[in-house]
């Protein structure tokens, strides 16, 4: 995990951790898959959601609202596994990350 917060609220620490792994799977999935593969405005929205972590105040944010980003993130991830097949998806996290 990228951000490490003491004293935090079990559930408030998962909703932070929920977040988290959304943007970094997109993020990480654009790097994996290259420039351009997925659309750069979508990248460019989860780049700004993840500088917004520094300053998120987790008694905002509703577990109903990271249940729409993950779903989002989901369906994002569906349309790049029907794109580019399930054998290509799992050979993207076969292979070492450089």
């Amino acid at each position: 995990m990228v951000f490490r917060f003491s004293g935090q609220n079990p559930k408030k620490r998962r909703i932070r951790e929920r977040l988290e792994n959304c943007v970094n799977t997109i993020l990480d999935l654009n790097e994996r898959l290259g420039a351009g593969k997925i659309k750069p405005e979508i990248v460019e929205q989860f780049k700004k959601l993840k500088d917004t972590f520094a300053r998120l105040d987790e008694n905002l944010v509703e577990e109903k609202e990271v249940d729409k980003i993950e779903e989002a993130t989901n369906r994002l991830l569906q349309e790049i596994r029907e794109i580019y097949g399930e054998q290509t998806m799992k050979e993207l996290y076969d292979m070492p990350k450089h």
